[in-house]
């Protein structure tokens, strides 16, 4: 049969003028290699009759490429196209995207040749391909409208060729370049952009009713429900429903505003690690919530400014040299007395005289340094849940 890239060979290769003997009689193409059968029954320009040899072919690779051609396929009834896409689908779907991606420059290869592995930007340059009979055309579309990646979507949201239905799915789009590219499209009924549009406005405002913004949160439109969960506004049980949004920046969107309160929070607190990250730093965390956050957002919790007791300890115990943390835990206004005990235990004689082994003719410049090394008590003595037994030492 040859290998693919004979094959490949032999199709670019191929002119209108290499056809021209089997015109007169299309039944010799059955003597020649079968390489060159799959290459004439690839060919954009093979004339029908040549087709109607090879989709008889005892080869199937070559009964098959003939099946598919624009100048046979496109002339058969639309049962006939399914069932060669249901045989095709059946033998070769996900087996050789190379190929697949190759063919799809020059002829009218399916849809479901091209695996989910497939680059984006190769189907984006299918667009293009003249050969491509309309319903595989559209179903790039869809697929390509689909892309989380915004150049597939911008490309067909300015396409003149995509139907009403993908307009309307991108018309509310999150990325503001493809709402606008949705907008200019000249297939947009301009309806559609008003209808958008206006739900936008009514989600952003602050003064929208409770019940309005709760109507516009089950929105098929991800930047209306996205409108929702930023508006200070929503309601606690609109927040929740959009806390569980299939759409990841929807409910980073509820983790950031900031009424959202410590119920809603604490289903944000199971989704993804971005977003426990707002959360352990929301106002409205709870106690509970920081606790079942601590072991993957200690870092954000420790940049609060008000922390629980509980959480300041379960920090003490876990830090291996306190000494350095010292002026977190004297900061932070419900540090316990105990921690602040352990900070004020200190050999006073003991540091003059470690000072004193560095300088030891220098007295005043050992008293300055032991002072300077004790400074930290000063904060000990100010802080809020200082005791007056630590106070007497420290005197």
């Amino acid at each position: 049969m040859g290998t693919w890239g004979e094959i490949m060979e032999l199709l670019r290769s191929l002119t209108i003028s290499d056809l021209e003997p089997f015109l007169a009689e299309p039944t010799q193409l059955n003597t020649q290699p079968v390489a060159l059968q799959l290459a004439v029954a690839s060919y954009s320009q093979t004339p029908r009759p040549l087709l109607e040899v090879l989709v008889n072919s005892p080869y199937a690779p070559v009964a098959e490429a003939a099946q598919l051609h624009i100048n046979w396929a496109g002339e058969i009834s639309e049962d006939g196209q399914n069932a060669v896409e249901e045989v095709l689908k059946s033998r070769y779907l996900g087996q050789n995207d190379k190929l697949a991606v190759e063919l799809l420059k020059i002829a009218p290869v399916p849809h479901f040749f091209l695996s989910e592995w497939v680059p984006s930007q190769y189907l984006i340059q299918a667009l293009s391909n003249p050969y491509l009979p309309p319903r595989y055309h559209l179903k790039l579309l869809e697929r390509l409208a689909q892309e989380p990646s915004l150049e597939p979507r911008l490309q067909v949201a300015e396409s003149p060729e995509a139907p009403l239905a993908i307009l309307e799915s991108l018309a509310g789009d999150l990325e503001l370049a493809i709402r606008l590219a949705v907008q200019y499209n000249p297939s947009c009924p301009p309806e559609l952009v008003r209808l958008v549009q206006g739900q936008y406005a009514i989600a952003c405002d602050c003064d929208t009713d409770a019940e309005q913004l709760a109507n516009l949160a089950q929105s098929r439109w991800d930047s209306i429900r996205l409108a929702v969960a930023q508006n200070p506004s929503t309601s606690e049980e609109t927040l929740l429903v959009l806390a569980e949004d299939k759409v990841f920046k929807i409910r980073l969107a509820v983790a950031k505003n900031s009424v959202t309160s410590a119920q809603v929070l604490a289903v944000l607190a199971e989704s993804d690690e971005e977003i426990q990250a707002v959360v352990a730093g929301h106002d409205n965390a709870t106690e509970e919530i920081l606790h079942r956050l601590f072991t993957t957002q200690q870092g954000i919790i420790k940049s609060r400014s008000n922390l629980p007791v509980s959480i300041l300890e379960r920090i003490f115990n876990k830090v291996t040299t306190s000494n350095n943390y010292r002026d977190f835990f004297f900061k932070q206004p419900n540090t316990p007395t105990w921690i602040l005990e352990r900070f004020a235990n200190v050999d006073v004689e003991a540091i003059r005289q470690e000072k004193a082994a560095l300088r030891p003719h220098k007295p005043e410049l050992v008293e300055r340094w032991t002072a300077e090394a004790l400074e930290f008590l000063v904060d000990i003595a100010k802080h809020p849940q200082v005791s007056e037994e630590i106070l007497v030492r420290l005197s």
